[in-house]
């Protein structure tokens, strides 16, 4: 369903759909691909393309037209993949070309109601508002602010030729770099930020992941404050692991984490890609705890 609203300074249109919570938390829109679904995606503000299962692949009919050149970067290290046509996609109304596409199983088995991921080569297109509390998606033109009304808290965007959304936080009293990803379950700190914090084996109130992330060890803890420019999440949980993925991000040379949407679903976002901005509102007052999953 599409709704058009006002944004507060003036005429300009926002196209709208409706955002629903898979069952393991991650946020999942409708869209359609050449014409036909709709289908569920994965919103993930972490993933570069938008892809598709195998069975869609097939249902879609798209033609495999050669190799990736470099390999997709996952959660525990990197995979070569063919690439396929896609085409466009149609969200909240609005048109986007995707000419291409890989195939993806692997990140999906655990989230049974999706087809695919929807990734930042569609999104990085508009501004994006993402409202998890309010369970709707919303698309401006790029270079759009939000709209006036709400707390709005800015946090400036690192330019990064790849739309990876890197931003500055602060975990008790630890400068870090944030990588905000939707599609992430749960927030996953690296070695340097872990050992800044003293998340180490053995340390009191800290565990060990039964199966790690990606096939990677990790540990488990707890922060006692998280703070993105003026937004703070209180008593939150944690993971800590050693991914391929900080390096390939260029993230691996300092604290950083990667914000997951234990946290992100408490929040909306407003990420404007043309002009290095995230705004986000503040998290609820009482403390949180991540899903630690």
């Amino acid at each position: 369903m599409l709704a058009a609203v006002l944004l507060g300074g003036g005429a300009v249109m926002a196209a709208e759909t409706p955002l629903k919570l898979a069952e393991r938390g991650v946020p999942v829109v409708d869209l359609a691909i050449n014409g036909k679904g709709p289908f569920a995606m994965v919103l993930d503000t972490g993933a570069g393309l938008t892809t598709v299962t195998t069975a869609l692949k097939d249902e879609l009919g798209l033609l495999k037209v050669g190799r990736m050149a470099q390999p997709v970067q996952l959660a525990g290290g990197a995979q070569t993949v063919d690439i396929y046509t896609l085409g466009f996609v149609m969200l909240a109304g609005e048109p986007a070309p995707a000419p291409i596409t890989v195939i993806l199983d692997a990140p999906l088995r655990r989230v049974r109601e999706a087809r695919g991921i929807l990734g930042m080569n569609v999104l990085s297109r508009f501004a994006v508002e993402i409202d998890q509390p309010g369970r709707r998606l919303s698309l401006h033109p790029a270079g759009t602010a939000p709209a006036r009304g709400a707390d709005w808290s800015l946090a400036p965007m690192a330019r990064r030729a790849d739309f990876f959304i890197v931003v500055e936080a602060e975990i008790d009293g630890v400068a870090a770099r944030a990588m905000i990803d939707t599609g992430a379950n749960e927030t996953i700190l690296n070695a340097a930020l872990a050992e800044a914090l003293g998340i180490t084996p053995g340390a009191p109130g800290v565990g060990r992941a039964g199966s790690g992330i990606g096939g990677v060890p990790s540990l488990t803890g707890r922060v006692a404050a998280l703070s993105v420019a003026g937004a703070t999440w209180r008593d939150l949980d944690v993971q800590a692991a050693d991914l391929p993925l900080f390096a390939a991000l260029g993230l691996d040379d300092g604290p950083a984490l990667v914000l997951g949407n234990d946290a992100l679903k408490l929040v909306r976002l407003h990420i404007d890609y043309a002009g290095d901005r995230l705004y986000l509102t503040r998290p609820p007052a009482e403390p949180v705890v991540g899903a630690g999953r």
